[in-house]
């Protein structure tokens, strides 16, 4: 179990590492199949970006087909601000 405090104010959560980017607290995490909480796949990938291994790229692949439209533009957006040449950016396409 990893526990990280982050930034946040009573509405939004911020990126640590870049504080442009933010998300609605009620949007931040989801319940898996077995009803555990977990954070919101899309903010798992932000944080993978930083220095993806095989592990993180074999994650990128098996959540990315299960993103919504709404989600893949929030991480595309996110790796716009913090990795705009990461290698995962040209594989987000909103409606694919």
């Amino acid at each position: 179990m990893e526990v990280l405090l982050q930034e946040s104010d009573i509405e939004a959560w911020r990126f640590r590492r870049e504080p442009t980017i933010s998300m609605p607290l009620s949007k931040l995490g989801v319940r898996s199949g077995l009803g555990i909480p977990i954070l919101s796949p899309e903010v798992v990938l932000l944080y993978k970006a930083k220095s993806p291994g095989p592990k993180d790229e074999e994650d990128f692949s098996a959540l990315l087909p299960a993103l919504d439209d709404a989600q893949v533009a929030w991480l595309g957006e996110a790796l716009d601000r913090c990795h705009p040449e990461h290698p995962w950016r040209p594989r987000l396409r909103v409606g694919r």
